[in-house]
């Protein structure tokens, strides 16, 4: 494998941007830094260039999937096979890039088709080991990692840290660039899987990730808080993919109960909570127009 690594920035921490790319120099054959208009972008810069990193100015912030799309992009003019997906703040223990590799190479064996496979990442602030979701009917079922030792397969991942042979990516095609933020990944996972796909976990490569600026209590569960404008666009993506053909019925009916419950509890037990429900509304009546793309101010 050839890998290149795609690390999208947005006004990133410098200190643990450095942290991130050191973590991963060692793991790959090449690294890309897209940056989506950083105030800080002259240090990602030198950062990058400090590293032997190439560097990718978008000089707005494009959204996620743009970023990420023209890292792929980077990746076929360059010759890699493969692409590994990261955050600005996704710090990789030694050895994550061999494993998930060795992973991927014996699911290809063994399946005919396989998209992706990614980390089980320890989230930070809700202290919870990320699960494998899968589909059955209107079950959706939630399946611990703990005690695995071999990768199982659930129907989305996280997209950084996610190992992606850029043979699927031609056949699949890249990220959603008119959703910007949130479900990107989760998108693409559906649609491969659409399209026979597997998509899979490895239990033996976990990497500490920090979603947002902390958690919400839901019921039984914690939610990650970020800051308001995130709330719209997932509001107004899961209920666009919500009613997408390919997204399975349990995960429809998943994206507008879980709206339904943001609806009532960001605007209660968050901050901002006036903000916060003016835009998830917004976020629905612009998902029902399917009217995506960025936010006009």
């Amino acid at each position: 494998m050839h890998i290149l690594a795609v690390v999208v920035t947005y006004n990133p921490d410098a200190a643990l941007l450095v942290q991130a790319l050191q973590s991963v120099t060692p793991q790959v054959q090449g690294i890309v830094v897209v940056d989506n208009g950083s105030a800080n972008v002259s240090d990602v810069k030198q950062m990058a260039a400090g590293l032997e990193c190439q560097f990718i100015d978008n000089k707005v912030n494009s959204g996620i999937a743009t970023a990420q799309n023209r890292g792929i992009l980077q990746a076929q003019e360059s010759g890699f096979t493969h692409i590994l997906l990261l955050d600005q703040d996704t710090v990789l223990s030694p050895g994550v890039v061999a494993d998930l590799a060795t992973n991927l190479a014996t699911l290809e064996r063994e399946y005919d088709r396989v998209a992706t496979i990614g980390p089980a990442y320890y989230e930070l602030n809700s202290q919870q080991q990320t699960r494998a979701y899968r589909a059955d009917g209107l079950r959706l079922s939630r399946i611990s990692l703990k005690g695995e030792k071999q990768p199982l397969a659930s129907d989305f991942i996280i997209a950084s840290g996610s190992l992606i042979p850029l043979t699927v990516l031609d056949e699949i095609g890249g990220f959603r660039e008119d959703l910007f933020i949130d479900l990107v990944d989760v998108e693409w996972c559906f649609r491969a899987r659409a399209a026979g796909y597997r998509s899979f976990l490895s239990p033996t490569a976990r990497v500490d990730h920090r979603l947002g600026s902390g958690t919400v209590k839901l019921g039984p569960r914690q939610v990650a808080v970020h800051v308001p404008i995130r709330n719209y666009y997932w509001v107004r993506n899961a209920l666009w993919l919500a009613r997408q053909s390919y997204t399975p019925l349990a995960w429809r009916l998943y994206f507008i109960s879980r709206c339904f419950a943001f609806l009532g509890a960001y605007p209660t037990l968050a901050d901002r909570k006036v903000q916060r429900l003016r835009l998830m509304a917004r976020g629905i009546r612009d998902s029902l127009a399917s009217r995506l793309g960025p936010l006009d101010p």
